[in-house]
């Protein structure tokens, strides 16, 4: 009986003379929490048909491994860490596993707190718990502010009642009146950093997504505040005490280079015609409150998957 060999085991079904060659290495390159890997296919497939290809990504630090398999170029490796790998890929056919390949290039994933798109990743939203958009966090010294009012006035907003279009709330305030009117909306609007000038006021939800991620502190959450529909995934249920923790976002915990303020934060949305919706970053509570209080604003940017 023929044998297969494949990760130190010799499995039946192996036979070296009729496996693959090793395929071609592409590139690496690094996505959030993954990387897209290219390679070519061997023009050797030895004894039969090539069945897919599994890809390895070897974390550079210990060397240990996450894999993917596919049926073709390129293939996305999920899950990793925010650290360096390199990527090797072997084809397989009846007759077994093929050589690994070259290693690729180095390439490290994006993780929450990362520098990304001119400010800091800080979770995506989505649809139904698909991801349509990355959020982009802007620096504190120059996308936060600590004391703008939503409005002067605790009157109606045309538009801006959208829970995860903050794009579009942020135009609806900006159309709605002048800086004097609507000081935190247009302090967002009118930023440039890094060369981007698409910054805005982030919606509920999307303010909601940054706090889950980004949390500053170990204070325990409010237990009548989380879901989120727009979060990826989405949440149906409430925070627990614990959930969501501390970030692992060194710079973005309490007293950090990027840490939001363990206090309120306005959102884009419109709560009701006097109020607009806040988001704590101390200890989660979502609520609104009228719109001419005075508090913090931190503008996003997103940028689409």
């Amino acid at each position: 009986m023929s044998m297969r060999y494949q990760a130190g085991i010799i499995l039946p079904g192996y036979n070296p003379l009729l496996v693959p060659d090793a395929p071609t290495i592409g590139t690496a390159t690094a996505g959030i929490n993954s990387a897209s890997v290219t390679f070519t296919a061997p023009a050797n497939v030895g004894g039969g048909a090539i069945t897919g290809f599994t890809v390895q990504a070897i974390k550079t630090s210990d060397s240990s491994t996450t894999s993917a398999s596919g049926a073709s170029s390129p293939i996305s490796v999920t899950g990793l860490a925010s650290t360096a790998y390199t990527f090797k890929v072997f084809a397989t056919n009846a007759y077994g596993p093929s050589p690994l390949s070259a290693a690729s290039n180095s390439a490290s994933p994006i993780a929450v707190g990362d520098a990304f798109g001119g400010g800091f990743f800080a979770g995506q939203i989505g649809v139904s718990g698909v991801a349509t958009h990355n959020l982009v966090v802007g620096p504190v010294a120059s996308a936060q502010s600590s004391s703008k009012v939503y409005k002067n006035a605790n009157t109606a907003t045309a538009g801006a009642d959208s829970d995860i279009d903050g794009p579009q709330n942020t135009v609806d305030i900006v159309a709605d009146g002048n800086s004097t009117v609507y000081p935190a909306g247009h302090f967002c609007n009118d930023l440039v950093i890094g060369g981007f000038s698409d910054w805005y006021m982030p919606a509920k939800n999307e303010l909601e997504v940054c706090y889950y991620n980004l949390k500053p502190t170990t204070t325990v959450n409010y237990t009548l505040s989380g879901i989120n529909a727009n979060a990826v995934p989405a949440r149906a249920s409430n925070y627990t005490t614990g959930t969501p923790a501390q970030t692992s976002a060194t710079d973005f915990r309490s007293t950090g280079a990027e840490d939001f303020a363990a206090f309120f934060y306005w959102s884009s949305t419109e709560g009701s015609a006097t109020a607009a919706w806040l988001q704590s970053f101390g200890y989660g509570f979502q609520s609104n409150t009228t719109k001419n209080y005075s508090t913090y604003v931190r503008a996003i940017r997103r940028v689409a998957v």
